[in-house]
């Protein structure tokens, strides 16, 4: 049977190929842009690196997703939702291709953040208007919730993105996984979209993995974040991901970002300040290598997470108990690392 006459469920990997070589090519075209443009992230006392390094490169990564959505595949309809998920993208990675240049300040970025993700809740009421979002009779108190979820995704990403990989690797980590859990659930043209979304992340991959030869910067981890948190809503809104598997696929990220921002809240440090307080890159300060803290996290994902997305997918009654199980465990490996590690305060 050819690809181009395979049934959509069966014909997702000529997209994922697809996808993959225009990451790869439109990333390393953004590389050369950020280097002939001087666009470099420079090593500061804050950061993980120790040579310039070029940024932007989420640039390339969207471009990708953005073409293949174009281009004209005869068993890839695609989906309207992930159409107004892309369109909400673009904002998002053009404010963060000009802070990557010119480090906007904080309540700015933020502003644009709850406007694109109201826009994009707001766009989920429009189904007369022939969105077709699911749960499109959303009560304002979910809307908020909503909107606030997707806020905090984009934001937990970007916190996240300080070491080599780790973005990228939780993107095609969360992409993969939601394909697989739209395709069990029969949505192929949603599970596409997320075949696209880990196959440019795999891409982006190439560049990035340790030693990196370009960031993602916020021109990638803050759209990456809202791609990822939407076709998690879009997948509970649908019935197709229940709440707590959706709140298990991104596990490792939100315990690490989570805990740290409660704990310098709790503190009274500026948590909208740039720090070096997440465990992993406490782990790199302590003379771990990025590949070692990305295999590790990489490795949570596989052999913990994946585990209990499917033991609460496949039993809904107990799903909730899986979830504080996992979280359980988790805040108390990142508690005990942390305070092996010399506590939470930031050393010299």
């Amino acid at each position: 049977m050819s690809f181009l006459t395979a049934s959509p469920g069966l014909a997702w990997w000529p997209l994922a190929l697809t996808t993959l070589f225009l990451s790869l090519l439109l990333v390393g075209l953004v590389r050369r842009l950020a280097l002939r443009s001087n666009m470099l992230d420079r090593p500061g006392e804050r950061s993980s690196h120790t040579t310039d390094t070029p940024t932007g490169g989420g640039a390339g990564l969207y471009a990708a997703m953005l073409l293949v959505a174009l281009l004209p595949f005869p068993w890839w309809s695609v989906p309207a939702q992930w159409v107004v998920v892309l369109v909400c993208m673009l904002p998002l990675v053009v404010i963060g291709w000009v802070d990557d240049r010119h480090d906007l300040a904080w309540t700015w970025r933020l502003s644009v953040q709850f406007a694109v993700s109201l826009g994009l809740v707001l766009l989920a009421q429009a189904s007369q208007a022939g969105i077709g979002w699911p749960g499109a009779t959303l009560t304002v108190s979910l809307m908020a919730v909503a909107t606030f979820y997707l806020v905090w995704m984009m934001n937990m990403f970007n916190f996240m993105d300080g070491s080599d990989g780790m973005a990228g690797g939780q993107g095609m980590f969360c992409g993969g996984v939601i394909a697989v859990l739209f395709l069990v659930a029969g949505d192929t043209g949603l599970m596409q979209a997320a075949v696209a979304l880990a196959a440019a992340c795999l891409g982006f991959l190439a560049w990035n993995h340790p030693p990196a030869r370009i960031f993602l910067g916020d021109t990638g981890s803050i759209p990456l974040g809202l791609a990822i948190g939407a076709l998690l809503l879009l997948g509970v809104a649908s019935g197709d991901i229940s709440p707590p598997v959706a709140l298990l696929v991104p596990a490792t990220f939100m315990v690490d970002a989570g805990m740290t921002l409660l704990w310098r809240v709790a503190r009274g440090e500026r948590w909208y300040t740039a720090h070096r307080n997440h465990l992993y890159q406490r782990l790199i300060r302590h003379g771990w290598s990025h590949g070692r803290v990305l295999w590790v996290y990489q490795g949570a994902n596989v052999f913990f997470v994946v585990p209990m997305i499917v033991l609460a997918d496949k039993n809904p009654g107990t799903a909730w108990l899986t979830v504080g199980i996992c979280v359980t465990l988790m805040v108390a490996v990142w508690t005990v690392s942390t305070a092996h590690l010399g506590g939470v305060r930031e050393q010299a």
